[in-house]
């Protein structure tokens, strides 16, 4: 029995009780069967078939050389070298005798002088390889593209390692190799690839759980040949490998190892109840279930108990989940606990139960009765059927959402009988209510209830997470919103699920201040109105100051054939020149290039040359030492629609006719033609007519009453991937045609003609009146001039008029006219 000083004691209970289970010790099995062209052992390894009866005992247990054919019955054909001139992996020339490699064996040049090593070798196949593999030139085997040029002789011929450029060279890693601490962190090592530009290349770490399909990625940011990793989860058998990338270019690797980690400490036992024998005094008996996560094989159990008052633990150890304390105090009020054990240490501890040591007394389970529930919230009773006091009770409700961690919410309340109500619950989702009672005597035994919400579980949330700087990683993510997220982050696996960092926000983006140096594990899900499912966790591993990316990328100015982005440097005010590599991905053809430049400046402008109009680009800028980078995607600008694209009406056909592109537009070519497309109001259909490389399209079979909109542009590429800004033409049935942009100025011509014709006409009506009116005048003057001069007096110097016979030429009352003439007014007196 050990003893120990407490740094706290409780009563209360702190971890999810579920159902008992057993514990089952973990070994890993032999394998069943091995892989191809290998030959299984009696014990269960696996060695090659060429090892088998070649008189070496390569089975621990010697069984690949038991049962073998005698000399006598072997052909003379199969008949082995004398046993001990060549080992098995050399083959015997006869003349002269001497011993070669086997792999010269059939490998197209004579090694032995009489040509022994080259008969009856197999006739070179008709093999045919996929599009993603290598063929080796003596068709005898294919190999995967990323084996091509890695350094490794894969072909028998060595071809796979002829003619390498760069653009063919693969860097793969050599001699990968693990090992683990005590921490549980694992170490990585390797050997630097062959010829690799150390300056410009860095490692990538992959790993995935055995059985899974996906890769995930952690960024060294280093070119160092080891790393460190802090985020698997302990107890758990993993592939992990290591990929190089230079600059854009990732050389994939097919070889990884296989790794188990290190054991890690248990969750806290479950459900720990306390109850006193009626034959006994002084004596305890306790039983609870194993943790959920062992991280491990449970070794033991160790159990810790204390009288109340006293600040000493004393404890024991469980070989199972039971234990019996004896020789304990009558009439005392114990506090006991219980850890589970495993080859990293003791474990967490479960929640405290209190325990009074009085013969005979039994304390009762509380009666939990469910009154309601729906999508977010359920109602609950609690009442005891007992003379002993109740002083209130402790209340847990435990779900889950995945395999890493059960949530709880503790509930503690006054008084022997209680009415509930729990909001702020997920729809659709399995609770589990454990409670017990805090009595006079100690704690009653735990009652259980299960409840199913209504309603329809929310998604888990998709979460994007990537490092922007030394301390910065920006997490983005989908899903539902007017909702407050949680977002939660550590350094390890079980820091995450057990005592992570955390941040609140209503948006769906958050940047998260970290520290330097680190590798960083990040979740998010719903915390209020309820609490969602969480997403996939993401591993992050922060920038080192060296590989910071480039700032503030953007486009200035975007052409048909040419694009000036600027960034600002990682830095500000450099003091030397800074190499900058920028990759250029066509999204469209699937290729790209890479350019180089060397600047001190702030600020960095670049012009890139020779893009395809129309074209789709991914652009990404980085520091020329692998550093972290900055990207942008752009289009460039189409080539322009064609010009005075005009109709001509035949009888039974109309053809379309355009100025040639070539005129305006350096980078087409009249190889490369134009495509026609047909749109018809009436049946609201669009029709793609064909191609040409002429300035003409002949089209015919169209419909009286039918309305049509023509467009001719460059003909498009790469499943209409790239193509010309459309001219557009307008037809209607009468054979009138115009462009859509000219279509307006015809309707006003036509409205025109109309118009002016009538006002021409109405101008000349009022000119013929104005012209007879004007003749009349004249005549009538002519007319009265003539008849006043006919009375005209000289002596007077004035023409007198009488209104009759007797009028005298005495009467001067008689009225006068003078002045009538052409230059003289007419005066009448």
């Amino acid at each position: 029995m050990i003893s120990r000083l407490a740094t706290a004691q409780s009563c209360a209970w702190h971890w999810p009780p579920s159902a008992d289970s057993h514990i089952l010790p973990f070994s890993t099995p032999a394998p069943s069967t091995c892989l191809p062209n290998y030959y299984r052992c009696s014990s269960g390894t696996c060695v090659m078939d060429t090892w088998v009866c070649d008189g070496y005992r390569d089975c621990a247990d010697g069984s690949d050389e038991e049962a073998c054919p005698s000399l006598a019955n072997v052909t003379a054909a199969s008949t082995p070298t004398q046993l001990g001139r060549c080992d098995r992996f050399e083959f015997e020339c006869h003349q002269p005798k001497k011993c070669i490699p086997n792999w010269k064996r059939c490998d197209g040049h004579r090694d032995c002088q009489d040509g022994r090593d080259e008969a009856n070798c197999p006739t070179h196949s008709t093999l045919t390889c996929m599009s993603r593999e290598f063929q080796c030139e003596d068709g005898e085997a294919c190999i995967v593209l990323s084996e091509r040029c890695d350094g490794f002789l894969d072909c028998s011929d060595e071809s796979d390692e002829r003619a390498c450029s760069d653009e063919l060279t693969v860097y793969k890693v050599q001699n990968l190799q693990w090992t683990a601490d005590f921490s549980g962190d694992v170490t990585l090592t390797w050997m630097r690839p062959k010829k690799m530009p150390s300056a410009s290349c860095v490692y990538n770490v992959y790993y995935r759980v055995v059985g899974e399909s996906i890769w995930k990625t952690l960024e060294t940011h280093s070119n160092k040949t080891n790393t460190v990793l802090k985020v698997l989860k302990p107890d758990t058998t993993y592939q992990v490998k290591v990929q190089v990338q230079c600059l854009s270019k990732a050389h994939n690797t097919n070889d990884f190892v296989t790794l188990r980690t290190p054991e890690g400490l248990p969750d806290a036992p479950r459900n720990l109840q306390l109850s006193l024998p009626r034959e006994a005094e002084g004596v305890i008996v306790g039983h609870w279930a194993p943790p959920i996560h062992t991280h491990g094989l449970i070794r033991e159990y160790i159990v810790e108990y204390s009288r109340s008052g006293s600040k000493m633990w004393a404890s024991q150890r469980a070989a199972s989940n039971f234990t019996e304390i004896n020789n304990l105090l009558v009439n005392t009020l114990y506090t006991v606990r219980v850890a589970a054990v495993t080859s990293r240490g003791i474990g967490n501890w479960s929640d405290s139960k209190c325990i009074t040591t009085i013969k005979g007394k039994v304390i009762p389970r509380p009666d939990i009765h469910i009154d309601s529930y729906g999508e977010n919230y359920l109602s609950f009773t609690l009442t005891m059927e007992s003379d002993i006091k109740v002083n209130g009770y402790v209340v847990n409700l435990f779900w889950t959402f995945d395999t890493h961690k059960q949530e709880r919410r503790t509930l503690n309340f006054r008084g022997s009988i209680l009415s509930h109500k729990v909001g702020n619950l997920t729809a659709h989702t399995s609770y589990e209510i454990s409670a017990w009672a805090k009595t006079d005597l100690g704690d009653s035994p735990l009652a259980f209830e299960h409840v199913m919400t209504r309603g329809v579980r929310p998604p888990a949330p998709s979460l994007k997470a990537k490092a922007i700087n030394q301390t910065a990683v920006e997490c983005t993510w989908t899903g539902p919103r007017n909702v407050v997220y949680g977002i939660f982050y550590a350094t390890s696996f079980l820091d995450l699920y057990r005592n992570p960092k955390s941040l609140t926000t209503s948006l769906h983006n958050k940047t998260v201040i970290v520290s330097k140096d680190e590798q960083y594990l990040f979740l998010v899900r719903v915390v209020v109105p309820y609490q969602g499912p969480s997403s996939d966790y993401v591993v992050v591993k922060m920038i080192p100051d060296s590989r910071l990316p480039p700032r503030h990328l953007h486009v200035v100015h975007t052409g048909k054939t040419s694009v000036v982005i600027k960034w600002e440097s990682p830095y500000d005010s450099p003091d030397q020149d800074l190499l900058y590599a920028i990759a250029v991905k066509d999204l469209i053809r699937k290729t790209d290039r890479s350019y180089k430049v060397k600047s001190r400046n702030s600020t960095v402008e670049y012009t890139l040359n020779k893009l395809e109009p129309g074209g789709k680009y991914h652009i990404i800028v980085q520091l020329g030492n692998m550093s972290k980078d900055a990207s942008i995607k752009i289009t460039t600008v189409s080539l322009s629609a064609p010009d005075a694209l005009k109709i001509i009406t035949e009888n039974d056909h109309v053809l379309l006719f355009w100025k040639s592109l070539g005129l305006k537009e350096k980078h087409f070519n009249e190889s490369r033609g134009y495509e026609i497309h047909m749109y018809d109001s009436a049946m609201n259909i669009t029709a793609y007519l064909g191609n040409t490389t002429d300035n003409f399209f002949k089209i015919s079979n169209l419909k009286m009453g039918h309305n049509y909109t023509f467009t001719v542009q460059a003909r498009c590429l790469f499943g209409s991937q790239i193509c010309g800004e459309p001219a557009i033409l307008l037809y209607d049935e009468l054979g009138s045609g115009a462009d859509a942009s000219a279509m307006q100025a015809a309707r006003s011509t036509d409205v025109a003609a109309v118009v002016v014709p009538i006002l021409f006409l109405i101008l000349l009506s009022l000119g013929v009146g104005f012209a007879i009116l004007y003749t009349k005048h004249r005549r009538l003057q002519s007319s009265f001039t003539a008849f006043a001069n006919s009375h005209y007096s000289s002596r007077l110097g004035s023409a007198i008029f009488s209104s009759g016979d007797d009028l005298g030429e005495d009467d001067e009352d008689a009225p006068m006219i003078t002045g009538f003439s052409d230059d003289v007014p007419m005066v009448i007196a």
